[in-house]
């Protein structure tokens, strides 16, 4: 009974409390009859008793629960015992009834107890041949699903910081999607400076938090070498007025209608505006000290006007004058921007379009996404992060840049969709390098044309 009562009931339903209210009136009952023996009280005595008991079954149903909810077998116990248990008490307290013969059950009674034990007996072996052992429930963080994209990215935080130290040729590791035609398998890839693989793992372990290890495979590519900014929307070039030789590409026309900062603009690469030296000051709007001239195709065209250059960006907008009239070539997005995600790494036919000054239009695959290592400016290597990397092939191994130097701000779009991805910032070996601009240009309240 203990157990019972002590064990986890729940909340106290209308079921329950009905269960409570015909125990309470049972136990008064059963009370003020104890004194009395007249025959109409054994009546009401076996009565409360069964009051008494079907309150106690509906205030804690656990009582006839099975290992797999309601016991039907448990219900028949029960009620046969309640049956007895009224018989037995209806005898006791009358005067006229003397045993269980004087109502009607014979010298074989006793078999009606057999049966009930046996019954219990029957239920009890077959609660316990069907139980079925269920492992405990995952709670918290062991019970979300894991994807193979999770996986590697827990690969990734778990095994980067040993790897890098141990092979000092690493780049950079990614959570990189394995092949277009599955792009939902991931791989860690292990992007190295040179052509020395030796020793470094195909496969890395995974200690999931529930403690079990998953292995996920690497893809090793070799030779990527350093990767460096490059110093244009096809015929255009941008330049500062007092160095036209160090000149860059357009990614794309802008315009601003924030308040009085209404103006058009083209967007470019940064190390344009601060010739090829990784500058992190005067982040934002320019002082009007910073704010020197430009020169579009070697004609004085407007003014440098806002710039970002750091771990994320390497951004700068050329607010034109007034008088200044856009080139009509200039391929158009009206605010339109793609997302690249896994569907779109490693495809079977090129998806992105580079197109910079000298007429060039180009177009690649997309390799990897979201990725970070250090990039080369004139006064050394800086860490960039969110790179998108785009090559001739979809082949990590094979790839080759797309990019010559001269085309730093060249735009990068969807091919099909015809949406802007982002920016070209410069090339290594292997890939040409891309930075997304959409986050950019919304900080600024920028929208492009």
């Amino acid at each position: 009974m203990r157990d019972i009562i002590e064990k986890n009931e729940g909340k106290l339903t209308v079921l329950r409390f009905i269960g409570f209210c015909l125990m309470a009136i049972g136990v008064v009952s059963l009370m003020i009859c104890s004194f009395e023996t007249k025959n109409p009280v054994a009546n009401i005595i076996a009565i409360s008793f069964f009051i008494t008991m079907l309150g106690f079954s509906l205030a804690f149903p656990s009582l006839l629960e099975g290992n797999e909810g309601l016991s039907t077998m448990r219900i028949v116990v029960f009620m046969m015992t309640n049956v007895i248990c009224m018989l037995m008490l209806k005898i006791g307290w009358g005067n006229e009834i003397d045993s269980l013969k004087d109502i009607g059950i014979d010298q074989y009674w006793v078999g009606i107890i057999a049966f009930t034990f046996g019954a219990k007996a029957t239920q009890s072996f077959f609660e316990s041949r069907m139980a079925v052992f269920k492992e405990p429930e995952k709670v918290g963080i062991a019970a979300l699903e894991f994807t193979s994209a999770d996986i590697a990215r827990l690969a990734i935080l778990q095994n980067k910081e040993y790897l890098m130290a141990k092979y000092l040729n690493i780049i950079t590791i990614s959570d990189a999607v394995s092949n277009s035609v599955d792009p939902v398998t991931h791989v860690i890839a292990i992007y190295l400076k040179d052509d020395n693989s030796s020793d470094i793992p195909s496969v890395l372990e995974v200690r999931m938090p529930d403690n079990t290890i998953k292995i996920i495979g690497t893809e090793i590519i070799k030779g990527t070498g350093k990767a460096k900014i490059q110093y244009s929307q096809l015929r255009s070039e941008i330049a500062r007025d007092d160095n036209a030789e160090y000149a860059g590409s357009i990614c794309c026309a802008v315009e601003s209608k924030l308040g009085n900062n209404t103006f058009r603009g083209i967007v470019t690469s940064a190390h344009i505006y601060s010739e090829g030296i990784y500058n992190d000051k005067y982040n934002g709007m320019l002082n009007l000290s910073e704010q020197t001239p430009i020169i579009l195709n070697g004609v004085p065209a407007g003014k440098w006007y806002y710039k970002i250059m750091d771990f994320n960006q390497d951004f700068a907008v050329a607010k034109l004058n007034d008088d200044q009239s856009e080139d009509l070539d200039y391929m158009k997005f009206n605010n339109q921007f793609y997302k690249v995600t896994d569907k779109d790494v490693k495809t079977k036919k090129m998806n992105v379009t580079m197109l910079s000054k000298g007429n060039k239009t180009k177009e690649a695959f997309i390799i990897d996404y979201n990725i970070g290592f250090p990039v080369y400016y004139d006064n050394g290597p800086f860490y960039k992060k969110k790179l998108i990397l785009i090559g001739d092939s979809n082949d990590r191994e094979k790839a080759n840049p797309i990019s010559d130097d001269g085309d730093s701000g060249s735009c990068i779009y969807h091919t099909k969709s015809k949406k802007l991805i982002g920016m070209l910032l410069g090339k290594n070996e292997k890939f040409s390098l891309v930075l997304p601009l959409e986050d950019t240009l919304d900080i600024f309240n920028l929208k492009t044309v």
